[in-house]
């Protein structure tokens, strides 16, 4: 690497390009839209190379760009640019051609339409026939920038099978619609390390993760009035592309110098908990009963309605669903009965579901809508501002009805696009401890794929994320990383929502990610993948989440007293979830969920409806459980270490539903006034099957998501009974009951022929 290198952000190719030592040069309008090289442009190289191109060693110092420079460059390519092509320009600072032969692109149309991806190569490399190699030297402009030629309106025989390791079987384009007369308006790129593609492991090695362009905003008018797209990338900063070089502005080598000590694994100086227990927080008054500052909710929670945005209500006919359209949708939720509205998510995100946030403080314009008020007042033209402008509007019209609008926070991991976790990953000293960095050489034993360690770009580092490479997990060791996140819910508060759905709160802090202590309960989660019929590990540390918990909250409600925060641990087990009351007003019950619709289940195979009640009374402790039959954390084979658990009871819901208030007022069961917590019952939500289908399903199976069955006309009716007879029990018990939308309609969630643990089969109920 050089010393001191600084890139002008002039990430550009020029129209000329240049080979490395004497190879010859081609301009853009010579390459082939393949990205190989024919013999004809072969000859095109030699007849344009002695125009007086600069050669690889003349230009091993990138200079600095005046704007005159940029225009000119600008100007050429405009001169030379194909239409409907989109040009990918990459730096690498070791500014070798070889370099850039272990790495390609990966790139598949994203949106509207998500479909499958293509590998390209660099202009002057040769793909093999199977097009999972390439021979060749990649082409170098003369500020050493290697390029790809991705023509957008060929189609291509694409796919991965990840098995095989073999490459196509799936016609993919780039065009939105069948006639192919529009370009997708988002395409997905990622470079990747070669060799990692046809490895053993499932994870691409890839410089900078997934990056997603929308291509009007790297539209250029071409000379010949027809549009071509480039964009430029640096290494380490791929997800900070730009459309055009640039005058001013600098990168530099972020790992210039490094040793790869940077690491966060295993630093103390990344592990500053106070572990000092904050107090117990009061229930939110505004939810429990109807009272407190501010209230808008005149009888307290009662009745919650999830909604799954994209698939509710669309208010501008586009095919996706859209806050304004919920808002034009309120008076239908009033009318069921409704208090509470749980939006999934609406912050910034990569993907389709939204649980991997990119921005925490921007709503994603793909929620926003055409019609609505805001975007009209801005031309029509939709974006993040106009967007967060009708989720605005949404929570105003919904407190003037008396409803509440709590936003789903997902905290535990983020994006790989998130600002927090690129300036991380490129050593930044403030943000390097928001995430969990090893050295996959110096600490081999630790750090590695197999224990969801992922290798950054082709750097020492590896960085930490359980639930998919795409989702680093946050580092809550580090006090920084809690007060930024701190920071998001008190601002998303001030805003004007009412509290927030917090998504997987056992993951804090899983066993494998922190360090026990002697005095930490661990609450065991080991299971086999059906997929892979691989062990995977969940264990969580139950003593340090139930710190960061109560830190949280403790934080949050000293300002805002009357926020609501209701919890998602998904888990049926009643007392391994009931200590997390100690940080949260509420927890969804995935006890009752599992229990009622089970004996449902059991109901419809046996053709026998009144075989649910009998069992329910039961259920609801209505007879004496025997003195055996009590829960107790020193005989509980699923806890390791300390065994820590305050409280226990019997296995009826009665008993559960005082253990859960002990945990939430430090020992107090329910009394002539009723309890001080809000459990959360629901009838299905997007995590599992819907009712119904689970009814449909195989009672004695404890998952929400494998225990499912078909719903046909033929079996329709005893189903919809059921369920409809499960969803009254569920709004008859104390607490909240949060409906999940189209379970009011008898909506099924059918597989039509796939597994529940199939890859996207969640889209099905979502």
């Amino acid at each position: 690497m050089k010393k001191n290198k600084m890139l002008y952000l002039v990430l550009l190719t020029s129209a000329i390009l240049v080979g490395c030592g004497n190879s010859s040069t081609s301009s853009l309008a010579s390459s082939s839209s393949n990205n190989s090289l024919t013999s004809e442009n072969t000859s095109s190289q030699s007849s344009s190379s002695d125009k007086g191109n600069i050669s690889t060693s003349e230009s091993s110092s990138l200079p600095v760009h005046t704007e005159n420079e940029v225009e000119k460059y600008m100007d050429n390519l405009k001169e030379t640019s194909l239409a409907d092509h989109l040009y990918v320009h990459y730096y690498r600072f070791s500014e070798s051609c070889e370099d850039f032969s272990s790495w390609d692109i990966w790139a598949w149309p994203y949106k509207p339409k998500e479909g499958e991806g293509y590998r390209f190569d660099w202009n002057g490399r040769i793909p093999s026939s199977n097009n999972l190699t390439s021979t060749g030297t990649a082409i170098l402009d003369e500020f050493n920038y290697a390029t790809v030629d991705i023509d957008l309106t060929k189609e291509y025989n694409a796919g991965w099978n990840s098995t095989n390791k073999t490459m196509g079987g799936t016609p993919m384009n780039f065009y939105a619609d069948e006639e192919k007369t529009t370009l997708d308006s988002q395409i997905g790129i990622q470079i990747v390390k070669s060799d990692s593609r046809t490895s053993s492991s499932g994870f691409w090695k890839n410089d900078g993760g997934n990056l997603y362009i929308n291509l009007e905003n790297y539209a250029l008018l071409n000379d010949n009035k027809t549009t071509s797209y480039h964009v430029f990338l640096t290494q380490d900063f791929v997800q900070k592309p730009t459309a055009r070089p640039a005058s001013d502005g600098t990168y530099t080598d972020p790992f210039e110098g490094d040793t790869g000590n940077n690491v966060t694994y295993g630093d103390n100086k990344y592990n500053d908990v106070d572990w000092k227990d904050k107090p117990l927080q009061a229930t939110s008054p505004s939810f429990l009963n109807g009272q407190g500052e501010g209230n808008v909710l005149p009888n307290g929670a009662g009745v919650g309605y999830q909604i799954m945005v994209a698939s509710f209500s669309d208010s501008d006919g586009d095919g996706f669903g859209d806050i304004y359209g919920i808002e034009q949708k309120l008076d239908y939720i009033k009318n069921l009965g409704v208090n509470v509205i749980w939006l999934t998510p609406i912050q910034m995100s990569d993907s389709y579901h939204g649980y991997d946030i990119s921005d925490y403080l921007k709503v994603d314009p793909k929620y926003g809508s055409k019609t609505s008020p805001a975007a009209l007042a801005n031309n029509g033209v939709v974006t993040s501002n106009t967007a967060k402008a009708d989720y605005k509007s949404l929570i105003e019209k919904a407190h003037e009805m008396g409803m509440a609008v709590i936003m789903d926070l997902v905290i535990n991991h983020t994006s790989t696009s998130n600002n927090w976790f690129i300036d991380s990953a490129q050593l930044n000293e403030d943000l390097r401890g928001y995430y969990q960095w090893g050295n996959h050489e110096t600490q081999s034993n630790q750090i590695s794929e197999t224990k969801f360690w992922y290798p950054y770009g082709s750097h020492v580092y590896s960085y930490y994320a359980k639930f998919g490479s795409s989702m680093p997990e946050l580092n809550y060791a580090y006090s920084s990383t809690r007060a930024a996140v701190s920071a998001v819910a008190l601002n998303w508060l001030e805003f004007v929502v009412d509290g927030f759905r917090m998504d997987a709160l056992k993951h804090i802090f899983l066993d494998e990610e922190v360090t026990r202590s002697s005095t930490d309960t661990v609450v065991l989660d080991i299971s086999t993948n059906p997929n892979t019929n691989k062990t995977q590990d969940y264990s969580s540390n139950l003593t340090k989440n139930l710190n960061f918990w109560r830190d949280l909250n403790a934080t949050v409600k000293t300002e805002y007293p009357s926020a609501f925060f209701v919890g998602e641990n998904f888990d049926g087990h009643a007392y391994h979830v009931a200590p997390y009351y100690e940080g949260f007003d509420s927890l969804f019950d995935f006890y009752s969920y599992f229990n009622l619709t089970s004996v449902a289940s059991s109901s419809f195979r046996n053709g026998n409806t009144g075989a649910y009640t009998g069992w329910l009374a039961s259920f609801l402790g209505a007879y004496d459980s025997t003195s055996n039959d009590g829960y107790n954390a020193a005989s509980d084979a699923q806890l390791s270490g300390a065994k820590n658990m305050k409280y226990g009871g019997n296995w009826n819901l009665k008993s559960v539903m005082d253990t859960y208030n002990q945990y939430r007022t430090g020992g107090s069961k329910s009394d002539s006034n009723g309890y001080d917590m809000i459990v959360s019952q629901f009838t299905s939500n997007h995590d599992i099957a819907r009712a119904i289908n689970r009814i449909a399903g195989n009672e004695y199976d404890s998952s929400g998501l494998s225990s499912q069955g078909e719903v046909s006309e033929t079996n329709y009716q005893m189903l919809d009974s059921l369920a409809t007879l499960y969803e009254i029990t569920q709004l008859m018990l104390p607490g909240c009951t949060w409906i999940y939308y189209g379970d009011e309609l008898g909506m099924t969630g059918n597989l039509q022929g796939k597994k529940g643990t199939d890859s996207y089969a969640d889209l099905a109920y979502r």
